[in-house]
């Protein structure tokens, strides 16, 4: 049990250093820049398939797996969210290339769906 938990702290610790080292090398400006173009580049790609869900919920059959799969599509706006954005933040930062930030990226996308998960249950208990 011990070494299940080392290894979880290891692994934070491995996370936190490269956040640090990310964090030392990139500016506010390109920060910004890459927060809300992620966001919103993330957005477009995931709109189209909101829409059409939306646009399903007058049958009324479907009314359940529609709503699991905008939770899903949530999921996935967050993972697309932060793949840009790392992916953004490379391109601006030529720097950060030899850094790997898929440990960063994972845990901030893991953090995010969480959240997301729990918001969608709530959000369904209430609903259904």
């Amino acid at each position: 049990m011990t070494n299940i938990i080392d290894r979880v702290f290891k692994f934070f610790r491995r996370y936190r250093k490269l956040v640090r080292l990310i964090d030392a090398k990139v500016t506010t400006k390109s920060v910004v820049k890459s927060v809300f173009s992620a966001g919103l580049i993330a957005l477009i790609m995931i709109a189209p398939l909101v829409l059409l869900a939306i646009n399903l919920f007058i049958y009324s059959k479907l009314i359940v797996f529609l709503s699991i799969f905008l939770v899903s599509l949530t999921l996935l706006w967050s993972f697309l969210y932060y793949a840009l954005y790392y992916k953004l933040l490379k391109n601006y930062h030529p720097n950060i290339n030899d850094m790997n930030t898929k440990i960063p990226q994972m845990v901030e996308t893991a953090f995010m769906m969480l959240f997301f998960i729990v918001l969608g249950i709530v959000v369904l208990t209430q609903v259904l």
